[in-house]
Formats: structure tokens, sequence, C-alpha cells
């Protein structure tokens, strides 16, 4: 593959950065997680239309599985930011890559590398001590935290099944579908006032929206392993902006407990899989986000 021009690093640090806005929007609004998600999916599904109508296809068994686990993705990943600190939300949900190894052994038939299992051990010691620190106000959140992970290595899988589907249609469908989905659960509460309102509108299109189509069009240029590094800030950044903003800050558990996380995926992506079948593989088009989150391998 040869150099990428600097201009698709910039393109990768961007998303990384509209990414790790997640965290501090869904802590400065005032409303319910459901609400939150069916603003952030239905603005970007909106925002993505243009470019995902002229790739439509009719959707069938195998999209709608993948728009339901995106759908628990999303929905997930923002109770576990309301229920517990935005670094505890974001490090769990970033566990989804390991799940992938394991449950890719029955799904798709593919077998983790020793290196996949040592990574698999590190993050979840990582997990354990996100889990001592917390306390009791936080643990609801923390449930819903890894099952954004387990849910978001739903999505990866079943997209690693049918890897020639088109991602940008792919992320305007699924978000459209979780708009559709949670539209009678939150009827009640879509009157919003101004301020929130225009902090919905910047996480569907530049948390979510813009970022996804810088991403999409830089990793097309970048070695996969540099850009699942690059996309290492969200996380990083994302409890930095809530602590700013909002004045939440990690505990040293949190700050231990990521950090061993992210060591273990950071390895992961640097010395790579000795098995037969890799489970990242970013060289093929870029799997959809979700969450203020990374496209995970």
């Amino acid at each position: 593959m040869a150099p990428a021009a600097w201009w698709s690093y910039v393109l990768l640090v961007g998303a990384a950065l509209g990414w790790s806005l997640n965290g501090v929007i869904i802590k400065s609004v005032v409303m319910g997680a459901l609400t939150i998600a069916f603003y952030r999916s239905a603005v970007a599904a909106v925002f993505l239309l243009p470019w995902a109508w002229r790739r439509r296809r009719r959707p069938d068994r195998s999209s709608l599985e993948a728009a339901a686990a995106y759908a628990a993705t999303v929905v997930l990943l923002v109770l576990a930011t309301k229920g517990t600190t935005a670094a505890n939300a974001i490090i769990l949900h970033y566990t989804a890559p390991f799940y992938v190894f394991v449950i890719g052994i029955p799904l798709l038939g593919e077998r983790p590398g020793q290196r996949d299992w040592i990574a698999l051990i590190l993050a979840m010691l990582g997990v354990g001590c996100i889990m001592a620190g917390a306390g009791s106000a936080d643990w609801q959140g923390i449930g819903y935290g890894v099952g954004s992970g387990m849910a978001f290595a739903m999505v990866i899988l079943i997209l690693r099944r049918d890897h020639a589907r088109d991602p940008v249609w792919v992320t305007f469908f699924n978000n459209a579908v979780v708009a559709f989905l949670l539209l009678p659960w939150v009827w009640q509460d879509l009157i919003l006032d101004r301020r929130d309102f225009v902090l919905m509108v910047i996480m569907g299109v530049f948390q979510l929206g813009v970022p996804y189509v810088m991403f999409s069009t830089a990793v097309r240029q970048v070695r996969a392993m540099e850009a699942s590094l690059i996309a290492l800030l969200e996380p990083l950044l994302n409890p930095v902006w809530v602590a700013l903003a909002v004045g939440e800050v990690p505990s040293r558990w949190t700050v231990l407990g990521g950090s061993v996380v992210l060591a273990a995926l950071a390895s992961r992506y640097v010395f790579g899989s000795r098995s037969k079948t890799p489970v990242s593989d970013r060289d093929r088009p870029p799997l959809p986000a979700p969450p203020g989150d990374p496209l995970v391998p």
C-alpha cells in the first residue's frame, strides 16, 4: 500500500475528535437516554441520506439483524453514559473487539491466536479494575456498558459475515431503524428546548455523521493498524472533555483499568494476530460506527 497523504491522517484525527464528543454532550443535556439515542440516530440518518440513497439496497434478514444489534449498542451506550462515568462507559464499550474473539468461534469459525487470548485476558483484567472501583450508584451503568460492548461485537460479526455491503448505506439504514424503533417510546418527549435541540443536531451531524464520512474517506488511504491506533484517541479524549465541561473526573481504578484495556487494544493492533483469519481487518471497507464510537475491527 502506497504511503498515505497527510490529509488522510488529518481526517482520521478529526474523526476521533468528533467521536470523542459523545460523553460530554450526553452529560450536558437534560433528557432521557432513549430520547438522546432517538435524536442522535434520526439526525445522523438525515445527514447521511444524500450519500446513502444512491447506494440503497433492499433490506433482508441479515441487514435487519445488524440493525437490531446496532440499536442495542446505541441505546446501551447512552444508558451507560447516563448511569456511570463517561470514562467507564466508553472503556467498557471499547471491549467489543475482545468479545469478537470469543463469539466469532461459533459464529464464523474464526480461531483466535495466542496473542488474541493474551489481549483478551488483559482486557478483562482492566474491566475488573473498573468494577473494583465502582460505587453502588455505578453498577447499573457498568452493566449497560458491558452490554454495549457485547452488542457492538455482534454488529461487527454480522457485518464481517456480510462484508460486501456498502458501509454508508448500512450506517444510514441502522440509524434510521434505531430512530423508527425508538419513536413510539419517546413520542411524548420529542419537544426540546432550543439548547438541547442544538446539541442533538451537533451530536447527530458532527459527533457521528461528519466523523463517519471523514473516517470512511481516510481509511481507504491509511493502513489498517494506523487507522485503528489513531481511533484510540476517542476513548482517551472522551473523559477529558467531560472532566473539563462538567467536572466529572474518573476514579483511579477507572484510569488503571482503562489504561490496561487500551494497552491491550493497542498491542493487538500493533502486533496483529497469528490466526489464519484475523478478527481485525481494516483493509476492507470500514464498518459503521455506533455511538460516539470508533470503527472498531
